[in-house]
């Protein structure tokens, strides 16, 4: 192994590392701001349990020993699936939002 492909591995295992971090954080932050008062249904915030489940799960999967083309095809494949994943968590958290907005007049 030469010192450009093993720079390059060390690389690739640095983004993801640094992607679930990234997500754990921001995961936290938001479950954190949903559960300090709110009044919408708690299964809003069983659903972001699950989504930081989902986002553990997908951040330490792997794709065992392949080819450099076909870890980056997989990099790019879990990237896409964990900011699927913050999409879907920052949808419950407006959902949430939305709800605590209300004040429950009709």
């Amino acid at each position: 192994m030469n010192a450009l492909s093993a720079g390059r591995q060390v690389n690739s295992r640095r983004q993801p590392l640094q992607a679930f971090l990234l997500i754990g954080a921001l995961a936290s932050g938001i479950f954190l701001g949903a559960v300090v008062g709110h009044a919408y249904d708690p299964r809003l915030d069983e659903a972001l349990m699950a989504l930081q489940k989902a986002a553990a799960l997908v951040e330490a999967s792997s794709a065992g020993a392949v080819s450099p083309h076909t870890q980056h095809k997989f990099d790019n494949a879990r990237g896409k699936a964990l900011a699927a994943i913050q999409e879907a968590m920052d949808h419950i958290v407006a959902a949430g939002t939305t709800a605590d907005s209300d004040g429950g007049s009709q």
